[in-house]
């Protein structure tokens, strides 16, 4: 075998590990997006009374669903990242789920923007997953 050869199986070996460290890195900053979202952004929306088309209400579902999907890749499921549909539909169906489950146990409190985001944050996880997978393999 040449050293070529070599290189390459070695680069190729590499790159999903290389992929697992970026969702992971991905995962942790939607972490720091909704800590921010939570400490400064929703209560300046609230004080000042902004309309902000519900972002500030549904937060947690859109990145939600972007730190489960990221997270859930990068630790336990690495080959899912270069085939993310069924996963996002797990998570997606998972978390509506969740939602859902606030009309029998919250006494009946579900907003359907709550599932709306969920749907948004799972597209957004996937436009995201695949910039990551396209632009490492380069």
């Amino acid at each position: 075998m040449s050293l070529k050869e070599k290189q390459r199986m070695t680069q190729f070996i590499l790159r999903p590990q290389k992929h697992r460290l970026l969702h992971l890195i991905v995962g942790c900053l939607f972490i720091i997006i909704m800590l921010l979202f939570r400490t400064y952004y929703r209560p300046w929306v609230y004080t000042n009374h902004l309309f902000d088309f519900y972002l500030a209400d549904t937060y947690t579902n859109l990145f939600g669903e972007c730190v489960v999907f990221f997270i859930l890749v990068s630790l336990f499921s690495p080959n899912e990242m270069y085939k993310p549909i069924k996963l996002l539909f797990y998570s997606s169906c998972g978390l509506m789920i969740y939602e859902l489950l606030g009309l029998i146990v919250e006494g009946g409190l579900c907003d359907y923007k709550d599932i709306i985001a969920t749907f948004v944050g799972a597209l957004l996880s996937y436009a995201i997953n695949r910039m990551i997978i396209s632009n490492a393999n380069q």
